[in-house]
């Protein structure tokens, strides 16, 4: 008999909560109280922050409930990966924003951009940057994004230009000119020797890093060998 009456209060809770939760959401929806008021975007470094500003400001004054973001539109700005919301009882909403992440820039046709960890390339202004990688002809595709695992793994800031072509690229590093090919692995794997192998010369044109597990060099060695 008592776990009957036991049921019978569970059931006649849940009815209850079942009957007034209709007005509960009506008066949340429309209560002013809940009215968003206050919008802080953070995270916003390279990308069109006056642009989320318009996007988002259109949404003051709605319902914190019904507060939604078009995330297509946003990321219409390729420097925008992707938008966090965090809704804040009873009237705040934080966006925070991630980014790509650049690896390098690089010049092409005389127009500048910076390829992203994303795999997209971003237009930039070339005025006031230090501009070292430059695509010569019309490069493949396929070659940006293994030089760009080449790039961050072996890391060429001490290099002052360094040329993409077709099958190979080359860089110069006081007068030096180094030649290497598109394999990540293979590349790294011998590029760990070059000053091993240049403090052998006392004089060097360049070294050719294009064949696994070679390094061919040009120069004047040391009298030691």
């Amino acid at each position: 008999m008592l776990k009957y009456f036991k049921l019978a209060i569970y059931f006649m809770i849940f009815a209850g909560l079942v009957a007034v939760y209709p007005l509960v959401k009506s008066t949340i929806l429309n209560s002013k109280y809940f009215n968003v008021s206050n919008i802080n975007i953070t995270g916003v470094i390279n990308g069109d922050g006056e642009r989320l500003n318009d996007i988002f400001e259109k949404q003051l004054g709605v319902n914190l409930f019904k507060f939604d973001i078009n995330n297509e539109k946003i990321t219409q700005d390729k420097w925008i990966e992707r938008v966090e919301v965090k809704k804040i009882w009873p009237s705040t909403v934080k966006i925070i924003v991630y980014e790509n992440k650049a690896v390098f820039s690089y010049k092409k046709d005389n127009k500048c951009f910076v390829y992203t960890y994303s795999g997209s390339s971003i237009p930039v202004k070339c005025s006031g940057r230090n501009i070292k990688v430059h695509i010569a002809g019309d490069l493949e595709n396929y070659f940006i994004p293994k030089f760009a695992e080449i790039y961050d793994r072996a890391g060429f800031e001490d290099f002052e230009k360094i040329v993409l072509r077709n099958s190979y690229f080359t860089m110069v590093k006081d007068d030096v000119r180094i030649k290497g090919g598109y394999d990540p692995s293979a590349f790294i794997k011998v590029y760990n020797y070059i000053n091993f192998i240049a403090d052998r010369y006392s004089s060097l044109e360049y070294l050719d890093l294009r064949v696994p597990g070679r390094i061919y060099a040009k120069g004047v060695l040391n009298e030691a060998g």
